[in-house]
């Protein structure tokens, strides 16, 4: 059995902390939109969803939003990123 040092640990948490990065920038950008600033909410939804771009392509396989390759991932990412772009840009007119 292998043990883990303190830099396995570490690489955990890290990762760990990453999968939940977008459920606080998704909270976040729900309270702007709530409290009536509807077009910060949506920078703040369309920077989390292109750090999350980045991510998946530097974290490669370790990724700990790994559902699919990384090429279907990032399509599907920027798929949403310019479908709620495009919602937003609906509701303004």
């Amino acid at each position: 059995m292998k043990k883990e040092g303190k830099a396995g640990k570490r690489g955990k948490i890290f990762f760990a902390s990453l999968f939940c990065f977008p459920f606080l920038i998704l909270f976040a950008a729900s309270l702007l939109a709530f409290f009536g600033c509807l077009l910060a909410g949506v920078i703040v939804m369309l920077s989390a969803l292109f750090l999350a771009f980045i991510f998946r392509i530097a974290l490669k396989d370790k990724s700990p939003w790994k559902a699919r390759s990384r090429a279907t991932d990032c399509a599907i990412l920027i798929f949403c990123a310019a479908v709620f772009l495009g919602s937003y840009f609906l509701l303004r007119l």
